[in-house]
């Protein structure tokens, strides 16, 4: 964020946690977490916007694999969601943005130093404390609550509409109004986030990790891990188990 205020909500269960970036900050989520800036219109305001495609470990910024991988690796273990940017890398990160879009190659070429640069710098950041909570609509937070409860179980949509006494087409409708997203969307990213914590804090093989978590094999279960995530389950045990 350069100028001016914006605040983005994320969400886990059926708590959405707002952070709200003003000058110099940095937002970040991941390729899994839900969020939104919400239903009221945004304060205008200036501020760069960076999506980042990880899939390519070895390969990412034009960097030779140990690098790429380390750069992977650090900017995927950034924990927290805003940070305080200093002036030159926001200087940086415009010269960055700048030289990219002229078009040319050898000014992209220079522009994709700036912005290996400043990506190299973010995980030295120092974070912001999170701002308010706010709750969901009461109705779709029972199925929310539900599908914590039985995240580790097959879900089906209308065991969710049966929690809150909505027919099926209204429960799609309104969970889709709610959180944005489709409720079979919310069901796989909450997987993916019990899976991470499983694939860090046990020994469990990741066939029995697919089982435990409801999927029909564990093919399908890397498939969906790795596309979410853009590593595969072993890849990602192996980099991000805490020791």
């Amino acid at each position: 964020m350069v100028k001016g205020q914006r605040d983005t909500y994320t969400m886990k269960g059926d708590v959405l946690t707002c952070y709200r970036a003003t000058g110099n900050k940095l937002f970040i989520t991941r390729p899994y977490e839900l969020h939104t800036t919400g239903k009221i219109a945004q304060n205008r305001c200036e501020f760069f916007a960076v999506q980042l495609n990880l899939t390519a470990h070895d390969n990412f910024l034009g960097l030779n694999q140990q690098y790429s991988n380390a750069l992977c690796r650090s900017l995927l273990s950034m924990d927290k969601h805003l940070y305080h940017m200093g002036d030159s890398q926001i200087s940086m990160l415009r010269t960055a943005f700048n030289l990219i879009s002229y078009g040319r190659e050898a000014d992209s070429l220079t522009g994709v130093q700036y912005l290996t640069c400043v990506l190299a710098g973010l995980p030295y950041l120092s974070p912001v404390p999170e701002h308010t909570n706010e709750r969901v609509n009461t109705t779709i937070g029972l199925a929310l609550k539900y599908i914590e409860q039985h995240i580790e179980h097959p879900i089906t949509l209308q065991e969710l509409a049966n929690e809150t006494n909505y027919s099926l087409s209204r429960f799609k409708s309104k969970f889709k109004e709610e959180l944005g997203i489709t409720p079979a969307e919310y069901i796989t990213l909450q997987k993916m986030d019990r899976a991470q914590m499983l694939l860090k804090t046990t020994n469990s093989s990741i066939t029995d990790i697919a089982y435990q978590l409801g999927f029909s094999s564990s093919n399908y279960f890397c498939s969906v891990f790795k596309k979410t995530l853009s590593y595969s389950p072993a890849a990602y045990r192996k980099n991000f188990t805490q020791s």
